[in-house]
């Protein structure tokens, strides 16, 4: 009855002019309750401990100058990065700049891209171990990478499945330990079928890869291994290679085709080198391609350069000792090894413009026998 007489004190007329003012005016009633003006309303008391605090800070005084604030736990990770005292060695040449209408450069992304894959070098980082496995040595690593290459050059892959396809063949047999002549060449069909199906559009089946190991293996042995390989460098595919890194120097010095084949050449050819495998890929890359350089150069001159610094991110000192045993490397594995011949024959063909029939610089170092090269500078890492 209370509602209904309610609802007769509203103006009609107002409440069709109005509809959203009558539905607020309803809403508030709602919430205010019936209210009684014969009732007097109850005093609000404060409480005993509000009454303490308002009388202590009843005289407390606050300024109201801004104080620089403290960077706290929570919002560190705002604050912006401290600069950096890096010095640009090349400030008159930016070739991602000169490249940005370029989408094939993808010259925006490509600095920060570079910087993440040097910043990922360690996290694949691979040391010493060929004292783990007593029945391997350098010279059957070689052979084994040698046999690789021809698996790539057979199925016709990118050269970035070989590169990956040996990382992932170094990294297992430092994190492993007592492997046999047997099972490295079961581990080397295996790298090739995980980079292949990485980096591949169409990677190679089992059964060939059981057939070009002259069918020592079964089908279960392979994807056996396939499983324990990837349990054993962690599942993480995503190695920074040389290659990559050389063809970035290649693009940012403009070299011609021809000029970049060497380098490759070289490069690939230092695949074979057991102590190679410690070295940084970046500086791999660099010292390759000035070396390539040089062997073009008609007084062997090329010299490293602000271009290279830049792009490269090491100086001078840090690449051309690596430069001086690349050239002695390749005068060992020519002549000591020259039985390992599918790098040579490869780059022996017109495709690949004949780089390995070029002349090499007269090597300035001595192998130690038949069997070792000279040793290898200490070089920082990366």
């Amino acid at each position: 009855m209370m509602l209904r007489s309610q609802a007769k004190n509203i103006d009609p007329a107002a409440a069709q002019a109005d509809p959203r003012q009558h539905h607020k005016r309803k809403q508030a009633d709602q919430l205010d309750g019936p209210k009684n003006p014969t009732e007097p309303a109850a005093k609000k008391q404060l409480s005993k401990g509000l009454t303490e605090l308002r009388a202590h800070i009843s005289g407390f005084k606050i300024d109201s100058t801004k104080r620089p604030s403290r960077p706290t736990r929570e919002n560190a990770e705002n604050l912006p990065p401290p600069k950096s005292s890096y010095v640009d060695p090349c400030p008159h040449y930016d070739y991602d700049l000169e490249e940005a209408g370029n989408p094939d450069s993808v010259s925006e992304y490509a600095p920060e891209i570079f910087d993440y894959y040097r910043a990922r070098e360690v996290t694949f980082r691979v040391q010493k171990y060929i004292h783990k496995h007593p029945e391997l040595d350098i010279k059957t690593r070689a052979i084994l990478i040698d046999w690789m290459v021809e698996i790539q050059e057979t199925f016709e892959l990118n050269h970035e499945t070989l590169y990956n396809a040996v990382k992932l063949t170094d990294m297992y047999l430092y994190n492993s330990r007592n492997v046999d002549k047997n099972t490295i060449q079961k581990l080397a069909c295996v790298a090739v079928f995980i980079a292949a199906k990485y980096d591949e559009r169409s990677p190679p089946l089992v059964d060939d890869l059981i057939y070009l190991s002259g069918d020592r293996f079964t089908r279960e042995e392979i994807l056996a291994m396939e499983r324990n390989l990837f349990s054993t460098v962690g599942y993480d595919l995503g190695s920074p290679l040389s290659y990559r890194y050389l063809r970035r120097l290649g693009r940012v010095c403009r070299v011609d085709m021809k000029s970049l084949t060497m380098a490759r050449y070289i490069l690939e050819t230092s695949l074979m080198i057991y102590d190679y495998a410690f070295v940084s890929q970046s500086r791999q890359a660099a010292a390759a391609f000035v070396l390539a350089m040089r062997m073009l150069d008609k007084n062997h001159k090329y010299e490293w350069n602000p271009v290279l610094e830049k792009y490269s991110g090491f100086t001078g000192e840090e690449v051309m000792p690596l430069v001086e045993h690349m050239n002695h490397i390749m005068h060992f594995a020519t002549t000591k090894w020259n039985q390992l011949c599918s790098v040579r024959q490869k780059y022996s063909h017109e495709v690949f413009f004949n780089v390995a029939q070029i002349p090499l610089i007269p090597d300035t170092l001595k192998a130690v026998d038949a069997n070792t090269y000279a040793p290898l500078p200490a070089f920082s890492y990366p």
